[in-house]
């Protein structure tokens, strides 16, 4: 079973296993070309990255593109700009040292030539992130990339960290990251607020959410509800400004999801990635490539999760926890999420008969599928008390049936 605390455990030796190995690799690759910053580094340096940690593993994963890049033919583009070439443009580009490589080729370098000389920034850049993070030195380099991920924000051409507490809730400690004191006291608040009810109203969502997440940080910008990222394990972005206390509990859970998927995704190959926009989701209202919709299955399923062991489990003549509008919108959600969710499995069930879900990668969402399926006579239930939420129902009813029509699959 993978939603078992036993699971997660095991997951849990297999990263600390896979970046001991990561690092013996990478730390061989290095070795084969001149001696770079960051080899030094990790030499001097070796007992603080010699075990798995959050932090570690974003420095690896780091580390692991500064090997791509220094391993690639010096020679690209000076003949010509092929598939090698495109890659490692790509590459460069979604990078944070996008404009270093980008002046370098419109002076006049080759694409290889461009790469081995921004690869030099990006070695400074290691180093750098090795002392302010790792060895905690308040260590500063023009090449350095800050790390908002992590908390840190620029201010006058200063870099400044934000304020950390930590939370302890029922013997798991969460860190949370604040920019004052005042926002300290009312996001402690809040998250733990939240965090009690998710546990008492859906402990296994709690065994996930506790075994999987680490860092909250709080972001300010409106765009963004929540977000996270593969190469830096149990640190949530979360949109604590403006979203209400149903959509914190919901973004809690829903990066979590995504923390949870990507022990898998740092682990195993679960899916094939082609780049066509071919499948609906419901959930952006547009054609998304197959890892976009994958993705969103898996982890708005525990936003459902979440609401429908609410609404199962509540006494709504006896609970004081919710007024009548959250308990609304959580009725509405968990209705919301079911159908979202049981379209875009079809979706899935087509791209694994193309072999594109691999059997790791589709047991994990077959296994979701069985949880949602048993809330089927609850959801006809709660659809008959939708109140001021039945005309977004219609809606998303007559959304879901038109993309049926328009994207059907054979």
């Amino acid at each position: 079973m993978n939603l078992s605390p036993q699971t997660y455990s095991r997951l849990k030796s297999r990263i600390r296993a896979r970046y001991k190995r990561e690092l013996k690799r990478i730390q061989k690759g290095l070795k084969n070309f001149p001696e770079r910053k960051i080899t030094a580094w990790m030499n001097d340096n070796a007992d603080e990255v010699s075990e798995y940690s959050e932090i570690n593993w974003l420095f690896l994963s780091q580390t692991s593109e500064l090997l791509f890049f220094i391993e690639q033919d010096p020679e690209l583009g000076k003949y010509g700009f092929g598939e090698d070439e495109e890659f490692v443009f790509e590459r460069w580009n979604n990078s944070e040292f996008a404009n270093d490589f980008l002046k370098r080729l419109n002076k006049g370098a080759t694409l290889g030539k461009a790469s081995l000389q921004t690869s030099v920034n990006l070695d400074s850049h290691l180093v750098t992130f090795g002392d302010r993070h790792i060895l905690k030195k308040d260590k500063k380099a023009k090449d350095y990339r800050i790390q908002t991920s992590l908390g840190e924000r620029e201010k006058n051409k200063k870099i400044f960290s934000l304020l950390e507490t930590t939370l302890h809730i029922d013997g798991i400690d969460i860190r949370l990251k604040t920019h004052s004191l005042k926002e300290m006291k009312d996001f402690s608040k809040r998250i733990e607020d939240a965090l009690q009810l998710i546990k008492k109203y859906s402990p296994t969502s709690w065994e996930r959410f506790s075994a999987f997440t680490s860092v909250i940080v709080p972001i300010k910008n409106e765009e963004f509800v929540s977000y996270s990222h593969q190469d830096l394990p149990g640190y949530s972005m979360i949109n604590m400004y403006h979203r209400d206390f149903v959509d914190l509990m919901d973004d809690l859970l829903h990066e979590n999801g995504h923390h949870h998927l990507n022990y898998y995704l740092n682990l195993e190959h679960l899916i094939e990635e082609p780049v066509e926009a071919i499948y609906y989701s419901p959930w952006r209202r547009t054609l998304r490539p197959l890892r976009g919709v994958y993705h969103a299955y898996f982890t708005f399923f525990w936003a459902f999760k979440l609401f429908a062991d609410i609404l199962k489990n509540i006494d709504l003549k006896k609970q004081t926890d919710f007024s009548k509008e959250q308990i609304d919108k959580i009725r509405f959600r968990a209705v919301e999420e079911y159908h979202m969710l049981n379209y875009t499995f079809l979706e899935l069930k087509w791209a694994k008969k193309q072999g594109l879900i691999h059997k790791q990668g589709f047991a994990l969402i077959e296994e979701q599928d069985k949880e949602l399926r048993k809330f089927r006579k609850n959801i006809s239930r709660w659809e008959q008390d939708l109140g001021k939420f039945k005309k977004e129902f219609n809606v998303l009813s007559k959304t879901l049936a038109k993309a049926k029509k328009d994207y059907a699959k054979n």
